[in-house]
């Protein structure tokens, strides 16, 4: 692989300046993405994964359910509910804060990029205006592109290095892909294919200048070989495991060995987290019984038994899960997902897509030749816009953020130029060249700074960005929440009563684990979130926040409770019932989707 140094004098040159220029941007990320954090109402996919979690935190009861995707988060975030109490603020902060590091990763390619480019990445990772949103967002998408990007430049770092923490670094980084979605497949195959593409390339350049290509190819598969695996080891294990042994049995060896461990790694961190928990939930799988920690302490005890059947349900009985869920694909219109696709490019995307052109041809065709990391990044970010629209269930914006990371390479590349054409102008007394560069650097910031203020901060949930998807709530419930909470500190009994068949349950407890059914419990999403939160902050305690539903009106007669709920369409039918209420409308989802909360005007007085 080419390095693709520079000798030309660059306005970022030493590595000082530069790793300072990545801290403080990636210190403005990081302030950019905790910036209320918790203010907009959760989208109904974040509602739910994170109801599971706090259930997870209750019960100890988790199991790998593909339709939520990998288990990292609600694992993870369980514990952040327990330090730090669950809210949308901490709901959130797992993925704004990995999202907020993404930008470091760019330290990681400075043998491979200018000092100018690496810090034109960090800038493009830490302000695309898709990442900021969804680093704002309870997903696992930006946690999938985080982690097998770093997992890239420290294998990168790796190959330039022959330093073994690197490669440890990367492969237990891209073993957390896999623990965040099953998208971290696709990751795989796209490295494949771009790396396939990279080496056809190398191939034929070999033929042009008249040499082999397949001793070309003998001599990359060679230097990919060419690690000492024994480095980590002590020295008296280095001294017993070498002495007198031939150079050729000794590089064997030390490829094994780091072969094993890097293998051993990866699943260990596999199945550490797609383990069941306390038998898994009761009726769901195959995993009654079984447990993570159960299994560590018969095996302790010499009863392996157990053990071997959690790493089985973890890497088998997963996979199967994995295939049963997704395997099947998914018969949808293509244009209509990708014109959804490009909608949400357009609007978050649009300046580094023009970078990430610009990047990619002036790289592609520079005195020094293309660049393998420039290439790969082009590769798959562009293989991401015609994919994901493929393969995505439902029309998501957030699946954009695939083709966004990668891009990221060739945009970092383009805007190092210009702002390397701005400093050459300027020394060379350029006036319109300097003119030309800064107009540039302004259109961009602009354009760039305007999406990220409009879809982050000033309508996150509206129904004109691009960014949001159907499932986002786009009314303000908090206030209406607020006073529920209170409510439920003051009643005692019922305090939420749920009105038609729309959010009905025959019992209650059936949300008590996935997958909730039968009954309404997905209907009420995101409000099932947030009482489940406030009962979990109620805990200690005199009060309690109680939930029941109904289908009969009737109920409403004498003594009704102080909050009721129910679809906009059928309030008529207990509305007259609720004397003294006031009512407040709300839409479940973007539009078309309202319902009403009626709350007792006493408790608002006291």
């Amino acid at each position: 692989m080419t390095t693709g140094r520079s000798p030309v004098p660059d306005a970022l040159s030493g590595r000082r300046g530069t790793a300072l220029a990545v801290v403080a941007v990636t210190s403005f990320g990081f302030l950019a993405r905790l910036y209320d954090l918790g203010s907009r109402v959760a989208h109904q996919d974040e509602a739910r994964v994170a109801y599971w979690t706090l259930r997870y935190l209750e019960t100890g009861l988790h199991e790998y359910r593909p339709i939520v995707h990998g288990p990292f988060l609600p694992l993870v975030n369980s514990k952040v509910f327990a330090l730090l109490g669950p809210n949308d603020f901490t709901m959130r902060l797992v993925v704004a804060a990995i999202g907020a590091c993404l930008p470091l990763s760019a330290w990681l390619f400075r043998d491979r990029l200018r000092d100018s480019e690496v810090v034109a990445l960090a800038v493009v990772l830490a302000c695309n205006p898709i990442l900021l949103y969804y680093s704002r967002f309870y997903r696992t998408d930006v946690l999938l592109a985080a982690f097998t990007f770093f997992a890239l430049g420290l294998f990168v770092r790796w190959y330039d290095t022959r330093k073994d923490r690197y490669l440890f670094a990367a492969t237990a980084s891209y073993a957390l892909s896999f623990t965040t979605k099953e998208n971290a497949l696709v990751y795989a195959l796209c490295f494949l294919g771009a790396a396939a593409l990279l080496l056809d390339h190398r191939l034929f350049l070999a033929r042009v200048r008249g040499q082999n290509p397949y001793a070309e190819l003998r001599r990359y598969a060679s230097g990919a070989l060419t690690f000492d695996p024994v480095r980590s080891l002590s020295r008296d294990a280095r001294a017993s495991l070498l002495t007198d042994l031939p150079d050729a049995v000794r590089a064997r060896k030390r490829a094994i060995l780091l072969s094993v461990a890097v293998v051993l790694e990866f699943f260990a961190i596999v199945v550490f987290f797609y383990a069941p928990r306390k038998g898994g939930y009761p009726g769901y799988g195959d995993t009654e019984g079984m447990g993570l920690y159960w299994s560590l302490e018969e095996l302790a005890a010499g009863r392996p038994g157990m053990f071997v059947a959690v790493v089985e349900e973890a890497l088998v009985g997963s996979w199967t899960k994995f295939v049963h869920q997704w395997g099947s694909g998914h018969g949808h219109e293509f244009l209509y997902y990708w014109n959804d696709y490009v909608d949400t490019m357009e609007t978050g995307a649009v300046a580094l897509v023009a970078l990430a052109v610009v990047g990619f041809v002036a790289d592609r065709y520079s005195s020094e030749g293309p660049r393998d990391l420039v290439a790969l990044g082009g590769y798959i970010g562009a293989v991401s816009v015609f994919g994901y629209p493929i393969i995505t269930d439902i029309p998501s914006p957030w699946a954009t953020v695939h083709a966004v990371v990668p891009l990221a390479l060739p945009a970092a590349v383009g805007l190092a130029m210009i702002g390397r054409w701005g400093v050459d102008a300027y020394e060379d007394g350029d006036v319109v060249g300097v003119s030309a560069a800064v107009i540039l650097v302004l259109l961009l910031v602009a354009q760039v700074g305007g999406a990220a203020m409009d879809t982050s901060y000033r309508d996150p949930a509206g129904t004109d960005n691009e960014l949001v998807q159907y499932a986002q709530s786009s009314s303000d419930m908090k206030p209406t929440l607020e006073t529920v909470y209170a409510v439920a500190r003051e009643n005692e009994g019922v305090d939420v009563m749920y009105y038609g068949d729309e959010f009905a349950s025959p019992n209650e407890s059936n949300a008590d684990q996935p997958p909730a059914h039968p009954g309404g419990w997905f209907e009420r999403l995101p409000l099932a979130w947030y009482f489940e939160a406030e009962q979990h902050r109620l805990q200690g305690s005199d009060a309690e926040l109680v939930v029941n539903s109904t289908t009969d009106a009737s109920e409403f007669d004498d003594d009704p409770p102080p909050v009721v709920i129910s679809e906009r369409s059928d309030a008529a039918a207990y509305e007259s019932k609720l004397d003294g209420y006031r009512a407040h409308q709300h839409e479940r989802y973007l539009h078309d989707s309202a319902f009403v909360v009626f709350v007792d005007e006493d408790y608002l007085d006291d």
